[in-house]
Parts: C-alpha cells; structure tokens; sequence
C-alpha cells in the first residue's frame, strides 16, 4: 500500500508546484528531461528482461496479450475514458492555439508562461496526463509486483517520474492536475488487493516472467517516449495477465 501512496502523493506535490513554477519550465529544458525519462525507462527494461526464467511462455504471453488488446482496442478505450474524465474539468482562458496536442509518447507540453489554456488543448493534454499516471505499465506492474512480493520498488521509480512531469503539466493546465492521483491511487490499490489474493498460486518461476514480461514493456515505453517507435504499449498490458499462467503450463510441459 506504501507504493500506490507514495506516488499519488508526488503527483499531487508536482501539481501544485508546477502551477506555481509557469515559466520556469523552459520547452528545451522539458525535452532534455523526457529524454532522461526515456533513458531510465529502457535502463529498468533491461534489467527486469534479464531477470526472465523462460523466454518462450514471455514471448508467448506479450504476443497474444497485444494481439487481445488491439482486438479490445484497449488504447483507444482508455484514451475514451481518459477525455469523459477531462470534460470534468474544462480548461479556462483565451490563449489562442499554443501548439499541437501533447501525444501519448512524449511530453510535448504546453509552452511557457501558459498558465491557463483553451479548452480544447486543456482536454488534450489533461486526457493525455491522464494515461500516463493511471494507465502506464510502470504503474500497473509496480502494483502486481508490490501485492505478490510486498516491494514497492518499481512505484517508488514511477513517482520519481511523475513528479517532474506533474510539474511540467501543470505548469500549462494548472494544480487541477492533481486530481488525478486520485484515480490513479484507486486503480493501483485495486490491482495490489488482487495481485495479493493470487499470491498462494504463484511460484518463482512465475514472478520471474512476469518480471521479465514487465522488462520487455518498460524496453517499448522508453523507444516510445523518446519517439523513436510507436510502440502499443497499452494494447501490451494483457500480457501480464496471461504470462504466469502460460509459464504454469510451460513448467509442467517441460
């Protein structure tokens, strides 16, 4: 439980910074901080990958898991729910357009000093924050890991992150941005209360796939935070629900 506080906590701290800092937060200043973000991305990818008990049920599970997602239209869905929750709180201001909409795979934020946004580019970029704190694989496999293994390691990593990029949202949307650590404490609280009831039912071999399967997660947010690939990292999530049973299955076959 210590993980999903921790990390709704920095969200609400660089909310309200980042509304006071404006603009302090130069753009050159924001790229070069994203692209350390993408770089310890891949850093934690490589290492939780190295971890891996038995590639084939990993492989297995990340292929059929994004092949489920994109058949659910998983991102699409989320990015749904991430704009009816940003119509709950229209942008103000008459700032005409600032810049393109901030994507899913970089932090292009607002520019500096806009402290209040047309609403259009405040749903954008709202919606987009939105996913990134409540619906990021760094978030969903730190709560799994921390309810099967009580470590709260990789959500102490994901506030690190959120923090700074708390800061440089709210820097253009203003401390509302905070408000999303609600939502994002529920659903990490809802996935470490499961994670927990399936514990009895896990083995080593297990948690290190899953890990593993998490590495190779963490590898395609960094490629897609730093822009080089699209990666669907959304469509992927379903793979950590499916890759310790079929390493079940693969450990009794083998």
């Amino acid at each position: 439980m210590l993980g999903p506080l921790v990390n709704s906590a920095c969200i609400v701290i660089g909310s309200v910074v980042g509304s006071l800092s404006g603009s302090a937060l130069t753009q050159v200043f924001r790229t070069k901080l994203m692209h350390v973000f993408s770089c310890i991305a891949l850093g934690i990818g490589v290492v939780m990958t190295a971890k891996a008990n038995a590639l084939p049920p990993v492989i297995a599970a990340l292929l059929f898991g994004t092949l489920l997602g994109e058949a659910m239209r998983l991102e699409a869905g989320v990015m749904r729910a991430a704009f009816w929750l940003a119509g709950l709180f229209p942008g103000t201001g008459s700032h005409p357009a600032d810049s393109e909409p901030a994507g899913v795979q970089s932090a292009d934020i607002q520019p500096p000093g806009s402290s209040a946004l047309p609403a259009k580019a405040f749903r954008d970029q709202f919606a987009v924050a939105t996913v990134l704190f409540c619906a990021s694989g760094l978030g969903i496999m730190g709560a799994m890991r921390e309810g099967m293994t009580g470590e709260p390691a990789l959500l102490f990593v994901k506030a690190l992150l959120d923090l700074p990029t708390a800061m440089l949202f709210a820097s253009g949307t203003g401390a509302v941005m905070g408000i999303l650590a609600v939502p994002q404490f529920l659903l990490q609280m809802a996935i470490l209360l499961a994670a927990q009831a399936v514990v009895p039912l896990t083995t080593p071999a297990m948690l290190a796939d899953f890990t593993a399967c998490g590495g190779i997660i963490m590898l395609g947010t960094g490629l897609r935070m730093c822009g080089l690939l699209e990666v669907p990292i959304l469509s992927m999530l379903p793979s950590l629900f499916l890759v310790m049973p079929i390493t079940a299955l693969w450990t009794q076959i083998n």
